[in-house]
């Protein structure tokens, strides 16, 4: 029989984020305010306690699974809004931790390494990057031009894995990642992105100019080995905008004064109103779309990676989709009180915007559910 309740070492971590989440939320206005400010490394008021993400890895065995457990955490956090604990691997440092030499390992495996993928000319498509990296063949320095926007965590990061094109040894066009650390010649990075929602997520946009590195910053990784890291982050990222959006949803229900277990749930279709119909639509919405990031990391947790690009692509589709749906829903219960700024109910509904195409865009992650499924490659469906 499966069993879908928390255990109580998973309740205690949990727990331990619903008390720090005043903190949060009594910083959440100003660096909505004040986007160029990047939130320190960890605020005052909960340097004596211990992360939440440590305390997953400290119970690890009593837990219903790490990785399952990190989504939570990450989808709490983005319940209590801003992060009190600013995060210290990047998507680039999984990257040079599965597949770079012992000395990149030992050189920038510690590091906190962000990942730069996407460019104002390609959007969704990875294909069409345009950067470009070129070897002189004479003293083994790699040349790098190009731009890169919406770099996630670039301010507070050591440095960046780029992803540029590439000529191999045939001569045919090619992708490789390269480790830029801060301070690299060439390097330049234009400020935080103004951005309508998540505005103390740290976003900067990057320029490569001449930016040159030699040979050992070139990560020997392939394009496809590459991107198989967003099978983990897209159910983690799903995790955060449902975050955004049950803070949403226990804001409705706090102003009309309802309780998750109210006994509408025991009435007939026709006897509810349609405020509380509304409600249990986006709440059904909303565990439809928890229940498919918890699947996801499940699996992940067993080492089952055989559907791993199909659960996180679910789970990112429907995540995305639930935080848009219900945070417009929720609006719409709330009228004048949603767009107060007394509350933080306008500002949650423009930070869940971004999570419908956040980490791979809804409609993306459905073409990639159905060439899972179906059986056919990019060329065929796209």
């Amino acid at each position: 029989m499966l069993d879908f309740r928390f255990t109580d070492a998973d309740e205690r971590i949990l727990k331990a984020i619903s008390e720090e989440r005043p903190i949060a939320r009594s910083y959440a206005r100003y660096y909505d305010e004040h986007e160029d400010e990047i939130p320190p490394l960890i605020f005052e008021e909960v340097r004596e306690r211990i992360s939440p993400y440590d305390l997953v890895d400290m119970e690890a065995g009593a837990t219903s699974g790490t990785a399952l457990m990190k989504a939570m955490v990450a989808l709490e956090e983005s319940c209590s809004d801003i992060r009190l604990r600013r995060l210290l691997n990047g998507l680039g440092s999984i990257v040079i931790n599965y597949a770079g030499t012992e000395e990149q390992v030992a050189r920038w495996g510690g590091k906190n390494i962000v990942f730069a993928l996407t460019e104002p000319s390609a959007g969704s498509d990875a294909a069409a990057i345009r950067a470009r990296a070129v070897l002189d063949e004479q003293s083994g320095v790699w040349t790098l031009n190009g731009e890169k926007v919406y770099v996630s965590g670039f301010g507070g990061a050591d440095g960046v894995l780029v992803l540029a094109k590439v000529r191999d040894e045939q001569g045919r066009q090619a992708f490789g990642a390269f480790v830029l650390e801060k301070g690299t010649p060439g390097l330049r990075s234009n400020g935080q992105t103004r951005k309508m929602g998540i505005r103390h997520w740290d976003t900067e946009d990057i320029a490569l100019v001449e930016c040159k590195v030699p040979e050992l910053h070139r990560i020997d990784v392939d394009f496809k080995k590459t991107l198989l890291v967003f099978n983990g982050t897209r159910p983690t990222a799903a995790a955060y905008g449902l975050g955004v959006a049950k803070a949403l949803l226990d804001f409705a229900r706090e102003c009309l004064g309802l309780d998750q277990d109210e006994r509408r749930f025991r009435k007939l279709a026709a006897e509810r109103t349609a405020t509380e119909e509304s409600l249990l639509r986006m709440e059904a919405l909303y565990d439809a779309a928890l229940l498919t990031v918890m699947h996801s990391k499940w699996s992940e947790d067993r080492g089952e990676v055989q559907d791993a690009k199909l659960n996180g692509a679910a789970a990112k589709a429907l995540g995305g989709m639930a935080a848009r749906r219900i945070s417009q829903g929720c609006m719409e219960i709330l009228g004048a009180a949603a767009l107060s700024e007394e509350h933080l109910a306008e500002k949650w509904f423009r930070d869940a915007r971004i999570f419908d195409i956040f980490e791979g865009p809804g409609d993306i992650n459905r073409l990639i559910i159905a060439r899972v499924i179906l059986g056919y490659s990019a060329k065929e469906l796209n």
